[in-house]
C-alpha cells in the first residue's frame, strides 16, 4: 500500500495519537509539555544522573551522516554515539527547544573535554582526538536499549499526523531554528519504544538537528550552521495571507512554507510561555560561549515575538 494512503488511513482513525491497527502500539508525534515555564532546558530530555560518565572506551567509528562520529561506552556501561565538528553546539541547543515544545528528541549532552581509551581506526574522526585519545567539544547521544528503530523514516508529506496542529507546530519550530536539512525520511526517524510498565509507542521525530542556527538554503547554496550573524539575517514569518501563515522556510524539504493560521496561533501561545532564562539554558547546555548564548537567545526571543505579533497572540491558546 502506498505510504501516502497509509498516512491518510491513520489520520482518519484519530488525532495526534493513534494505534497501529492490530498491534496495540500508540503512534505519537507530540506530548503535552505543560507547564512549559517550569521545564529545565539545560538538561532537556536527559538529567544530571544520566549524563556521560568517564572513563570512555572506544567501540568503533561510524560512517553514518556527514559529520565525524564514533561509538563509545562509559563508566556505567552506557553506549554513546559521539559527534564532533560544527554541528555539536547547534544540535544540542535545537534539541532543547524542540523538547521544550513537546516533541521527541534524542538524549544529548555536551562534553567539553575528555579522553577516550583504546581509540583506533577513527575514520573521519581522525584529527578530533590526539594520540592519547583526548578530545574537546563533543556531542554525546545516549543509546536507548528499549528503543528499536523502524525500517523507514517519515516525511512531512506522508505521516499519520497530516492536518494536525502539532505537525504545523513542528514546521514553525524547524523554521524558527533554521533547520534547512529537513529532508524526507533521511533525517526523520520512527522508533518503537517498549519500556517496562509503559504502553508500547511508535514515536515520530526529527533525529538530526545539527544544520540549525545559521543561514538556510537548499542544495548547492551557501547555507551554514551555528553562525550567529547568518542566523540574525534569516527571515522567519513571511506574512499572514487570509487563514494561512507563510513561513520563510528555505530548505531541502518541500511543503514547509504554509501552515493554517489557527495552528500558528496555538503554537505561538506555547512558544510564548518560554522565559528568556529557559531559552538561555538551551544555549548554555550546548557549550556556547557567553557571547554566543546571549546572541542566539536574543534572536530566538525576537522570532517568538514576531510570530505572536503576526498572528495576534499574546497568551496561551488552546489547541484547535
Amino acid at each position: 500500500m502506498p505510504a501516502r494512503l497509509i498516512a491518510a488511513l491513520l489520520v482518519a482513525l484519530s488525532g495526534v495519537t493513534t494505534h497501529v491497527a492490530g498491534t496495540g502500539v500508540l503512534v505519537r508525534l507530540w506530548q503535552d509539555p505543560q507547564p512549559i515555564g517550569t521545564r529545565d532546558l539545560y538538561w532537556g530530555a536527559g538529567s544530571p544522573d544520566r549524563q556521560p560518565r568517564p572513563p570512555f572506551t572506544f567501540v568503533e567509528a561510524t560512517g553514518r551522516g556527514t559529520q565525524p562520529k564514533i561509538t563509545v561506552t562509559d563508566a556505567a556501561g552506557a553506549i554513546w554515539d559521539v559527534k564532533f565538528g560544527q554541528e555539536v553546539h547547534a544540535e544540542i541547543a535545537a534539541s532543547r527547544l524542540v523538547w521544550a515544545m513537546g516533541y521527541f528528541v534524542d538524549e544529548l549532552y555536551f562534553v567539553r573535554e575528555g579522553t577516550i581509551g583504546s581509540a583506533r581506526d577513527l575514520g573521519r574522526a581522525t584529527g578530533f582526538l590526539d594520540q592519547s585519545g583526548a578530545f574537546r567539544a563533543a556531542r554525546f547521544e545516549r543509546r536507548q536499549p528499549h528503543h528499536t528503530p523502524a525500517d523507514r523514516g517519515w516525511s512531512f508529506g506522508a505521516n499519520p499526523f497530516l492536518g494536525k496542529p502539532e505537525l504545523s507546530g513542528l514546521k514553525i519550530l524547524m523554521t524558527l531554528v533554521g533547520n534547512w536539512d529537513v529532508e524526507g525520511e533521511r533525517n526523520n526517524r520512527v522508533v518503537d519504544v517498549e519500556e517496562p510498565g509503559r504502553e508500547p509507542e511508535r514515536r515520530f521525530f526529527i533525529s538530526d538537528l545539527g544544520a540549525t542556527f545559521g543561514r538556510m538554503g537548499r542544495r548547492l547554496s551557501n547555507h551554514s550552521k551555528w553562525n550567529l550573524e547568518h542566523y540574525r539575517q534569516e527571515g522567519f514569518v513571511d506574512k499572514v495571507d487570509g487563514e494561512e501563515v507563510e513561513l520563510d522556510f528555505d530548505g531541502l524539504e518541500s511543503g514547509m512554507e504554509d501552515v493554517p493560521l489557527k495552528d500558528a496561533r496555538w503554537f505561538a501561545g506555547l512558544l510564548g510561555q518560554l522565559t528568556p532564562a529557559q531559552v538561555r539554558q538551551a544555549f548554555d547546555a550546548s557549550g556556547a560561549t557567553p557571547e554566543e548564548a546571549e546572541g542566539f537567545t536574543a534572536v530566538v526571543l525576537a522570532r517568538i515575538a514576531q510570530l505572536q505579533a503576526a498572528v495576534g497572540v499574546t497568551s496561551p491558546t488552546p489547541a484547535p
